[in-house]
């Protein structure tokens, strides 16, 4: 909407825009201002935006909300200069006069600001646009061929919306369950037990589950500190400074809590993100994976990149190099040789050339001059307890809990950590990832068995944690007994001899957990395939859209994709030829059906975008190039340009 009014006010095109959504426009769904102040970002204040800043593309915003990140608006209300859309109580002006901008702000404060972001564009619209929000679902589209607009959008209720252009940015959508999760449904609709399946976390009745009952909880990602938040503080729980020491909190039980008892493939939750002044650490070299370098590999070769031969071994280097630099800055003593005599020969193996040897040769010079127990095991970093037994429940918590300790102790450390910088590494990567893949692509055989399968599960559990207070609560529950943990790779199953949910890991040799209650702290899956979607099956029913299929080996059966099949840019299309330069462009997605027709006024943005793109769910970053890190509002640019060119 800010993009097609920002470019309407210029081309003085007349525009009507239909806004359609059955949450409240703005917050909308997952940023909805009615959630529980607990529910906290994954982000600083100082990252998320969604107005570009002033001239990152061709055509600035309106004036009213210009340079408006959720930093710079946060700052106007507390100063008194911006009124917020309503009336805020006593605990969002709290909230929001203790945030700085290093600090991880209420998902729903950053409803606020989306909200009002989008009562001030609907305020001051130019006068050759207007706008109509219907409180509603879209539930079908279809092409009128002889109609005087080529589109049609039903609403739930029967109500019917010419288009000229289509535009879905559906966002997170409810998904099927996967067979495991469907055996579990039955198994306690059979025994009387309660599951509750993958959902928004402001979406569940918290208050629902039992006290001091045993809860089995599986994910252990960021909607797991969600849970974990309404279960103890939501609860009455208190946290407190321990006086012995400061980087630890004390527990103090209300005595309403459940017991959770939480599993996780990796057994860990996601790392803690470092205490740094801004979103990336000031003293980060990012010497090998940059755009340059991608640049080059294009420009020297005719094969299609792929993530596991071209990139990640840019990315490694990088990590490599911010850890040992680090090391050396923070710790000589780490090293059996002089640590600038080490630097210097690790900076001439990284530099030499010599394709997949660099890595052997790093590993070789790492044993011979680093200490054990300090040299980097990138393996590690998100699978601290792999094929690691562990003969009680009580062993592995307080395994867990010294890991927990050495994570926030690395947090607290920020830019003199070299694990968090590693880390960091990894999480300045991400952005010129995604402009690289978004631009130049990668084989589909690379994006699914090496960036999905492999990388991102991993680059996830490290770079997407939560802020360091979450691992330290986490901690400090523990301690207190109120949370336990399964261990690596648990299994959950309903005993029907039993009428109850059995959990147990195969690492952890003790008594399996059971349970009345189990939930999934995790969103449903972002799968075109799997969303429930009246509008998106309806419209794959009519050919309009399919999902993207993915050619993956030799004779095998192509993979489907998660994301929505849409038209290859024009740009990515001329790199057989030579002919692509990173860094320029954004695309206007269309849509592909049945027969490969691209429906020409049918776009995409956002999360269905997930077969040409990565990382969809990251927002826009504030001040941050429009290739790079702004790419979401470059894109939605892209396609105001191409409703307003027809």
């Amino acid at each position: 909407m800010e993009r097609l009014t920002a470019q309407a006010a210029q081309t003085r095109a007349r525009v009507h825009i239909d806004l359609v959504d059955p949450f409240p426009p703005g917050a909308g769904h997952v940023w909805r201002t009615d959630q529980s102040l607990l529910f906290l970002m994954n982000t600083p204040s100082l990252f998320p935006t969604v107005i570009a800043p002033d001239g990152a593309l061709a055509v600035d915003p309106l004036a009213e909300v210009r340079n408006m990140s959720f930093d710079r608006w946060r700052r106007g209300v507390v100063d008194g200069s911006i009124t917020p859309v309503s009336a805020l109580d006593q605990a969002e002006r709290d909230a929001l006069e203790a945030l700085t901008s290093q600090d991880f702000p209420p998902r729903a404060i950053y409803g606020r600001y989306l909200e009002w972001i989008f009562t001030t564009l609907n305020n001051h619209l130019p006068s050759n646009v207007t706008l109509t929000v219907h409180r509603a679902e879209a539930v079908d589209a279809w092409v009128h061929e002889e109609a005087r607009h080529r589109y049609a959008v039903e609403l739930a209720g029967g109500q019917s919306i010419p288009a000229d252009a289509v535009v879905l940015a559906l966002g997170h959508l409810d998904a099927h369950l996967r067979p495991g999760q469907k055996e579990l449904v039955d198994g306690a609709a059979e025994h009387g037990l309660t599951y509750w399946p993958p959902t928004v976390p402001a979406d569940a009745p918290w208050a629902d589950l039992p006290e001091q009952e045993t809860v089995l909880v599986r994910g252990m990602g960021l909607n797991f500190c969600d849970a974990l938040a309404q279960l103890t503080e939501g609860r009455g729980g208190t946290f407190e400074p321990d006086k012995n020491n400061p980087e630890r909190l004390i527990y103090r039980p209300s005595g309403k809590e459940p017991h959770i008892v939480a599993g996780s493939r990796r057994g860990t939750p996601y790392r803690a993100k470092p205490q740094l002044e801004g979103y990336y650490a000031h003293t980060l070299e990012t010497r090998f994976f940059t755009l340059e370098a991608v640049q080059n590999l294009l420009d020297t070769s005719s094969e299609q990149l792929s993530f596991e031969r071209d990139l990640w071994p840019l990315i490694r280097k990088d990590a490599n190099w911010n850890y040992y630099r680090v090391l050396a800055r923070t710790s000589p003593d780490a090293f059996t040789q002089p640590a600038g005599e080490f630097l210097r020969k690790l900076d001439a193996i990284l530099l030499d050339d010599d394709g997949a040897r660099w890595s052997q040769r790093v590993e070789a010079l790492v044993t011979a001059s680093v200490v054990p127990g300090r040299q980097l095991q990138q393996e590690r970093l998100a699978r601290p307890f792999e094929d690691v037994n562990f003969d009680s429940h009580d062993e592995y918590a307080a395994a867990v809990v010294h890991y927990l300790d050495r994570d926030v102790h690395g947090s607290l450390r920020g830019e003199d950590d070299p694990v968090k910088m590693a880390i960091s590494s990894l999480n300045a990567a991400r952005t010129v990832l995604k402009c690289v893949l978004a631009e130049a692509g990668i084989s589909d055989s690379s994006w699914v068995n090496e960036l999905r399968r492999d990388f991102e599960p991993f680059v996830e559990g490290l770079a997407s944690g939560p802020p360091v207070l979450r691992i330290q609560q986490l901690a400090a529950l523990t301690r207190a007994g109120v949370v336990r943990f399964l261990g690596p790779e648990p299994r959950f199953v309903v005993d029907r001899n039993e009428g109850c949910f059995v959990a147990a890991s195969p690492w952890v040799s003790d008594t399996p957990v059971r349970a009345r209650w189990l939930i999934e702290a995790m969103s449903p899956a972002n799968d075109v395939h799997r969303n429930i979607s009246p509008l998106l099956s309806n419209m794959h029913e009519r050919g309009l859209v399919r999902g993207k299929l993915m050619e993956t080996r030799d004779g095998a059966s192509p993979v489907t994709s998660t994301g929505l099949d849409v038209s290859a840019s024009a740009r990515r299309e001329d790199t057989a030829l030579g002919g692509l330069t990173l860094g320029t462009g954004a695309f206007a997605y269309r849509v592909v059906g049945q027969k490969d027709a691209v429906e020409p006024g049918i776009f995409v943005l956002g999360l269905q975008l997930s077969s040409v793109q990565w990382g969809v769910s990251i927002a826009a970053e504030a001040e941050a190039p429009a290739h790079l890190g702004a790419r979401t509002i470059a894109d939605a640019d892209q396609v105001a340009q191409a409703i307003l060119a027809e």
